[in-house]
C-alpha cells in the first residue's frame, strides 16, 4: 500500500511575480536593441505572449496591413529537440491587435535567414538573463515579462476582459486571480 494515500498536500504557492518598472523597462529595451533582440522582447512586452507562443511565431502569423498577430501554436524543447503543438486551451488560440508603434518596428524588420527554424526557448532565456546582467536589473523569469505587460496594461486602464483575452486565459476570473494585487491597488486609487 501507498502510505501517502489520504495525505493532504500543502496548498500550492505561486511563485512571486516580479515586474519591471518603466525606467527598468527602458534600460532593458535599450540593451536588447544593442544585443540584437529588440524586436523579440518588444513584441513580448507589447502582447504578453508566453515564451513558447512567442518563439513559435512565423511571418505568416503577422498581418501588417490589418495590424494583427495570430497565435495558433507553441514551441517547446523535449530531449534537445524542438516540438511544435497547438496551445493547451482554446482560449490560447487568439488574434491580437498590435499597437501601431510595434507594427512600424516590424515593417522594417527583415526576415531571419531561416524563418522555418524557430529560436530555441533556452536561447531566448539566456539572452534575457544576459540583458538583465548587462543592465543591472533584477533577475526576473521570462514569464515575468508577461506579468510586466499585464501590470502595465491594467495600470493604463485596460479592462480585465480585454486583458484576459489577450493573455489567452480561459476566463477573466483567472486574470483577476493572478493580478489581484494590481486590481486591489487600482480599487484603492479609484476610491481615493
Amino acid at each position: 500500500t501507498n502510505p501517502a494515500v489520504g495525505c493532504k498536500l500543502p496548498p500550492k504557492r505561486g511563485r512571486e511575480m516580479q515586474v519591471l518598472s518603466h525606467q527598468e523597462l527602458q534600460r532593458f529595451l535599450m540593451q536588447a536593441k544593442a544585443d540584437g533582440y529588440f524586436e523579440l522582447f518588444l513584441l513580448d512586452l507589447s502582447t504578453g505572449l508566453r515564451r513558447g507562443e512567442l518563439l513559435a511565431l512565423q511571418w505568416s502569423d503577422l498581418d501588417l496591413d490589418a495590424g494583427t498577430l495570430s497565435v495558433t501554436k507553441q514551441i517547446y524543447e523535449v530531449n534537445g529537440k524542438m516540438q511544435m503543438s497547438i496551445p493547451k486551451t482554446k482560449a490560447s488560440i487568439r488574434k491580437l491587435v498590435l499597437p501601431p508603434a510595434v507594427i512600424e518596428v516590424f515593417r522594417i524588420f527583415h526576415n531571419p535567414l531561416q524563418p522555418e527554424a524557430p529560436m530555441n526557448p533556452a536561447t531566448a532565456y539566456r539572452q534575457l538573463k544576459k540583458i538583465l546582467t548587462e543592465t543591472g536589473l533584477p533577475d526576473i523569469r521570462f514569464h515575468d515579462l508577461r506579468h510586466t505587460f499585464a501590470t502595465m496594461a491594467l495600470e493604463n486602464g485596460m479592462d480585465i476582459k480585454t486583458l484576459s483575452a489577450m493573455l489567452g486565459h480561459v476566463s477573466a476570473a483567472t486574470t483577476l486571480d493572478i493580478y489581484t494585487h494590481i486590481t486591489g491597488d487600482m480599487l484603492s486609487e479609484a476610491a481615493a
